[in-house]
């Protein structure tokens, strides 16, 4: 994240000035946002960039060691500089959380610099990133001598493209609050992108071995039956091959959505922000949780070989299942979405806009669509998205009137879980659906496959939970 942060929040200048460095190697960067007490909760980060009007610059400083940036990658050993999180005080008043670049070690001869404290964390679990040196730093501060302790930095390795302080301490804000969260967005774009790559590596290592395996009912002469001809093994791993599509598929036109957002937000103006946000949260959420399940189900179809390290299933589990909890926990990045919908079912009861083109589907609360479901529609795609939509808009509805019923936000998490993933599905059948129609332009000869896959996608989610048979009842009558 290093070098996107700088391009999306440096001036032209900064970005010039430590990207063409970055380039050359003559620095290393990493990105210091999570804390060893905080993490998810960025607003409660504890480590502070104090300005000094007397030197123009600023004073990095961890007051404890719950401050120490932790889970860094590449600060355990690697990086030079770090683009840090730190909470801005200027004329003595906290302005929040703004970005920073703070060198680490020399470029030289790679100690660390004075006030600087840093290390490698260790092992993680299931022996994923083992070559990822996950560094804590802890910016020390000596109650004696603060200012010799304290480490110091000038004032223009602040990132100021949005937000500003001037040599006088004067805080000019961006124009709009949210734009320094563009860059946080993009990590959760890479996670889908992630997640379907990882789970179509690990799907095809699965498929392919078990075709080439044979285990039990020997024939006439003596082969016994491939692994794969048994529904069990059919039913676990060829809905996995789809859902691999149907995340690929998404992350390209997301991916594609930052970038418009991306060169939007360069020129201050935050239109989609709100809307990748939200997409990004349930997107991610979505992908870690189904992508991490299915890497794990495909090693377990494997049989024993499975759990080998050769089997390579292994790494990508070990790899990717942190993403369910880095770049936001998904129990809380639902509450995103859960929150965001219930403002856009406010919008829909008062006659308003929505904010997010991608919740249309709750007009059907108020148009109240009849939609007949039977073994032909259910793979209509207009259908399908019907489904899925009145699924979404009826989990906002019933949100909204818990919510209303009084019932706390902190009490609501499940709620909006469903919410989340919901609105997750709808949006990846209706890509599907965008790609198979593309396709019937560009490459009709495509089309049945893509289109069965989807469907695979429709079905499988149809069964995951339990309470959509209710729904699906309802709907028919």
């Amino acid at each position: 994240a290093f070098w996107p942060v700088i391009e999306s929040q440096g001036t032209d200048e900064q970005a010039k000035k430590w990207l063409d460095a970055a380039k050359r190697h003559a620095i290393v960067g990493c990105y210091a946002q999570t804390e060893l007490s905080h993490g998810s909760n960025v607003v409660g980060l504890q480590t502070t960039a104090t300005f000094d009007e007397a030197t123009d610059e600023f004073v990095i400083n961890s007051p404890d060691i719950t401050a120490a940036k932790w889970w860094i990658g590449g600060l355990g050993v690697a990086a030079t500089h770090a683009v840090l999180q730190a909470q801005l005080i200027s004329k003595s008043k906290n302005y929040g959380p703004h970005i920073f670049i703070v060198p680490i070690r020399s470029p030289l001869d790679y100690k660390p610099i004075k006030g600087v404290t840093v290390g490698d964390i260790g092992p993680k679990a299931y022996g994923g990133f083992a070559t990822v040196d996950n560094g804590c730093k802890l910016i020390c501060k000596n109650f004696v001598d603060a200012l010799f302790d304290n480490v110091r930095i000038p004032r223009d390795y602040m990132l100021m493209r949005f937000a500003k302080v001037s040599k006088t301490g004067e805080y000019q804000p961006p124009v709009h609050s949210k734009l320094s969260y563009g860059s946080m967005v993009k990590l959760r774009v890479s996670i889908l992108s992630d997640a379907g790559w990882r789970l179509a590596k690990s799907s095809t290592i699965a498929v392919r071995y078990c075709t080439s395996r044979r285990q039990f009912n020997p024939d006439q002469d003596g082969l016994e039956s491939q692994v794969i001809s048994y529904s069990s093994v059919r039913h676990r791993l060829y809905p996995l091959v789809a859902t691999a599509y149907a995340l690929i598929l998404s992350g390209i036109d997301l991916n594609k959505t930052f970038n418009v957002m991306t060169e939007q937000l360069s020129r201050e103006d935050a239109t989609l922000l709100p809307e990748m946000h939200v997409n990004s949260c349930a997107f991610k959420v979505w992908g870690a949780r189904r992508s991490s399940e299915g890497i794990e189900e495909c090693r377990k179809a494997m049989g024993g070989h499975g759990y080998s390290i050769f089997s390579g299933v292994s790494e990508h589990f070990a790899t990717f299942v942190p993403a369910n909890t880095y770049e936001g926990d998904n129990f809380m990045l639902c509450q995103q979405v859960g929150r965001a919908m219930l403002k856009q079912l406010d919008n829909l009861l008062k006659g308003k806009p929505y904010n997010l083109k991608t919740a249309t589907y709750l007009d059907v609360l108020i148009s109240n669509p009849t939609i007949t479901v039977d073994a032909n529609s259910i793979c209509d795609p207009e259908v399908q998205l019907a489904l899925f939509g009145k699924r979404a808009a009826h989990l906002v509805a019933n949100l909204g009137r818990q919510v209303k019923a009084g019932r706390p936000w902190g009490d609501v998490n499940m709620e909006c879980w469903e919410i989340c993933l919901a609105h997750a599905e709808f949006l990846l059948l209706k890509q599907f659906h965008d790609t198979v129609r593309d396709l019937q332009k560009s490459q009709p000869i495509l089309v049945p496959v893509v289109q069965k896959l989807a469907n695979v996608v429709n079905f499988l989610s149809l069964f995951y939970y339990h309470f959509f048979f209710g729904l699906l009842q309802d709907i028919h009558t």
